[in-house]
């Protein structure tokens, strides 16, 4: 969860912005707050999707069927608006980590709680399909483990993107490869046994801690989920003829989600349906939404004149309009400076744009620092705004270090484009005939573009006297950040960098762009090398007999100093 920054949106619709819960291939999720007070998770579409009529067509169709859906163990949508200029949809806000997030925390969970995960999941499949819908993502993202049982979310959404064209020539796949049907991984027509297919797998992971199909690469893993057997090893012997009736290649010989019901038997009441990690972690998100809650998000909100009543606390007012600043003041005393109901947004003024090299502020909201040049701007700001503003005005002054313009000085964007594959590859020191443009992406959008080119190199890998065929990864993605009115691209992603990076062993000995660290490896990597020059950020992944160890983090300066150099200026 990541408290609201200037460059996110103040509100969508009726629902004012207070975080972001996270990104995935259709948009983000933020957290969001109603007229009345009950929090929403708050979908936003890409913008890419929402430019195209038919997927406008398609998300108002799978909207207007997950309305339909209800039940104990879906997260119901509240709301939606898919005219908007960037659709969105509302749903009830579950607090609860992922099934993803409990796994990797606490490890497998133990059987009675997959009991009833499993019930809870199945009976949540009843209500999606029984809407007319199929959900197409089951994936521990997508499944919430509330502390009155399971939760799952974004049902039906990803058929709205199923058939965008952008996302086929990008090589793009609605899904998660590990938890994928057969039939999902061909791009054939599917059913609703495909969820059954993806519950199995859920289930699996719950148990033994890993997908039945994993595989070093996503293409290997797909290669798995359409040809291989699941590896249930670790898996309960009694437990593995359940999961191997779901997890069969035909659909037709899948048993419903009803008949699992009636296979799995009812659950044992529990007062703690989960372990205590999981209940560990549910206290801990609840208690970080409460911080978000108190903290008005680093915003001074000075207010004028209001009545004050016998508490102490200022009185409500009619006034609910945005008010401008004084008329007449000076752009360096904060003309543009903007005012709006407390805990609302507002853009900042010049005046904080003025004094924003002087700023010395820690991430902190309680240890603020600033240049006596600074506070003088403030307090300029606050006088002259105050002095054309009646009773009950309000004046929101923003941290800049607590919103999305980011850290330190403004300075022009190095970079205006992310670049192609095409052209952008071949100057790579990578081998052509590895290269799988099928697997490459491409994003863009007013403030941000993206590109990813992908190589993939299969090998035959030895282990004594078993050998197999092995698959060898190496990809690079160009991440940019483009300076909008306010918002700086580079301070925008040095900010981001800087925050990514704390506790990674940085590198600034390899010479390449203005700051650098070394990330953890993924599975079939033996390095990776995030880059940032200026406004663009860069990650160099490399893995398999040609990119060993002991020469990875040379080979990834390499390559990291080319993919800089292909860059359009």
């Amino acid at each position: 969860m990541r408290p609201r920054r200037e460059s996110d949106p103040a509100e969508v619709g009726p629902y004012r912005v207070l975080a972001e819960l996270g990104r995935g291939g259709m948009g983000r999720v933020l957290l969001g707050a109603g007229p009345d007070g009950r929090l929403v998770a708050v979908k936003q579409v890409h913008e890419r999707f929402a430019a195209d009529a038919a997927f406008r067509a398609r998300f108002r169709r799978e909207v207007a069927a997950s309305g339909r859906v209800s039940g104990a163990y879906t997260a119901a949508v509240m709301d939606a608006d898919v005219e908007a200029v960037t659709p969105w949809l509302a749903s009830v806000f579950v607090v609860g980590p992922s099934l993803a997030d409990a796994v990797e925390s606490g490890g497998p969970l133990p059987s009675d709680a997959v009991h009833g995960l499993a019930v809870g999941l199945a009976t949540a499949l009843v209500e999606i399909h029984r809407a007319g819908l199929i959900h197409r993502d089951l994936k521990p993202g997508n499944v919430l483990l509330a502390e009155d049982g399971v939760r799952v979310i974004d049902f039906g959404i990803a058929r709205a993107a199923e058939e965008d064209a952008e996302l086929t020539r990008t090589g793009g796949v609605i899904g998660s490869p590990a938890f994928m049907s057969p039939e999902q991984a061909e791009g054939r027509a599917l059913t609703p046994a495909s969820d059954v297919f993806s519950l199995a797998s859920l289930l699996a992971l719950a148990l033994s801690g890993r997908s039945p199909f994993e595989g070093a690469s996503a293409l290997r893993t797909l290669y798995n989920v359409v040809h291989g057997e699941p590896d249930l090893s670790g898996v309960a012997p009694a437990t593995r003829p359940f999961l191997e009736a779901c997890l069969v290649k035909d659909p037709t010989a899948r048993p419903t989600p009803a008949r699992l019901l009636e296979l799995l038997g009812p659950v044992a009441p529990s007062v703690r349906r989960w372990p205590d990690t999981v209940h560990a972690m549910i206290t801990a998100q609840r208690e970080e939404v409460d911080r978000l809650l108190a903290d008005p998000g680093r915003t001074l909100v000075l207010r004028a004149g209001a009545p004050v009543a016998a508490t102490g606390r200022p009185e409500p007012t009619a006034l609910g309009a945005v008010l401008d600043a004084a008329p007449g003041a000076g752009a360096g005393a904060g003309a543009g400076a903007g005012a709006g109901p407390v805990g609302g947004s507002a853009t900042g003024g010049s005046a904080d744009g003025a004094a924003a090299a002087d700023a010395d502020v820690t991430s902190a909201p309680t240890r603020v620092r600033r240049s006596p040049r600074r506070t003088a701007a403030l307090v300029a700001a606050a006088v002259v705004a105050l002095a054309g503003i009646g009773g009950g005005g309000y004046l929101l002054l923003h941290d800049p270090d607590g919103g999305g313009a980011g850290a330190g000085p403004a300075a022009p964007d190095k970079y205006l484009k992310a670049p192609i594959c095409s052209e952008a590859a071949p100057q790579l020191p990578l081998p052509a005939e590895q290269r799988r443009t099928e697997q490459d992406g491409y994003f863009e959008q007013t403030t941000y573009a993206e590109t990813r080119c992908a190589w993939y190199g299969s090998y035959l890998a030895a282990d004594g006297a078993r050998y197999w065929e092995q698959t060898a990864a190496a990809d690079v993605t160009w991440k940019i950040r483009r300076t909008s009115g306010s918002d700086n691209g580079t301070r925008v992603q040095r900010k981001d960098f800087d925050d990514f990076a704390e506790g990674k062993r940085k590198a600034p000995g390899i010479g390449v762009g203005d700051k650098a660290f070394w990330d953890a490896p993924g599975q079939g990597q033996s390095c990776v090398l995030a880059v940032r020059d200026g406004n663009v950020w860069l990650w160099v992944g490399l893995g398999g007999p040609d990119h060993p160890a002991e020469r990875c983090e040379a080979q990834a300066a390499e390559v990291a100093r080319a993919a800089l150099a292909a860059m359009p200026h």
